[in-house]
């Protein structure tokens, strides 16, 4: 639902009355609505949700296909963003979820954040900018919820996820400042890439994560290398279709290796 909330954030582009469609967007904003639905049905059919939930959840869904046909008006947007906002404030509530332990609050916090971080590359907006920094917010009060729950090399890997997000906020800083800053902001963010490839490495020998969680560890690491990837493409013309999609591979990785990591924090703990 996160993800659908997210393709229907609106841009300068759209706010101003210009053509803003894309491949990768329109492809994330299908699987949002498979998604979402797919979950919504399932919650369903596994006991009775309070009518409102339901109403604005399902509502928000519709809303959302609904908008990929060519030519809607761009308002309906806006309504279906406001109804998935409010069920997703709702959604803990209404759904009675309840987690074991703070680690998999924590590891939910991730996801959520690491989700609008990875897809303000595909929207590439103000609005998802804004949105990835909320879930910076969100991505260190996970980690800090996580790392209590984990062994000592699980501990290891979230310590240095934290180093890793810190240098990237230093690197952004630096970016702003001309020609040396930029030199500086690119050696900080490889670093800070390599240290958050060693504390997901560190979280695969995490016993706390159990077998799965540590696959989920290691498919993190994957959903790097393909960011690396779209990263270098990036660097030539024409290629922001093609960065999206790639991006869209990281993201269902970002999705299963965190909800990997949540099961695993559930089951053997």
């Amino acid at each position: 639902m996160l993800l659908l909330v997210c393709t229907l954030l609106p841009d300068l582009g759209s706010l101003l009355g210009l053509p803003d469609f894309s491949v990768s967007v329109f492809c994330s904003q299908l699987v949002g609505v498979i998604g979402a639905g797919w979950a919504l049905y399932a919650f369903y059919k596994s006991g009775p949700m309070p009518v409102p939930f339901l109403c604005l959840a399902g509502g928000g869904i519709v809303i959302g296909l609904l908008s990929l046909i060519p030519d809607m008006p761009a308002w309906l947007d806006y309504v279906g963003l406001i109804a998935l906002l409010v069920a997703l404030f709702m959604s803990a509530g209404a759904l009675g979820i309840r987690w074991k332990n703070s680690g998999s609050q924590g590891a939910y916090l991730v996801l959520m954040a690491l989700l609008l971080h990875v897809y303000d590359s595909i929207g590439d907006s103000t609005m998802t900018g804004i949105a990835a920094l909320i879930g910076l917010v969100l991505f260190f009060v996970g980690l800090g919820k996580l790392k209590q729950s984990v062994d000592q090399k699980g501990a290891q890997g979230v310590s240095r996820l934290k180093i890793a997000v810190i240098l990237g906020i230093v690197a952004v800083v630096f970016g702003w400042i001309p020609l040396l800053g930029g030199i500086v902001a690119g050696i900080l963010l490889i670093i800070g890439f390599i240290i958050e490839f060693l504390g997901y490495g560190s979280m695969m020998q995490s016993a706390s994560l159990g077998t799965e969680g540590q696959a989920g560890a290691g498919k993190l690491r994957i959903s790097m290398i393909i960011l690396l990837i779209a990263a270098i493409i990036d660097l030539f013309p024409l290629t922001g279709m093609v960065v999206g999609l790639i991006s869209l591979v990281a993201l269902w990785l970002v999705f299963k290796g965190w909800s990997m990591i949540l099961v695993g924090l559930e089951r053997y703990n």
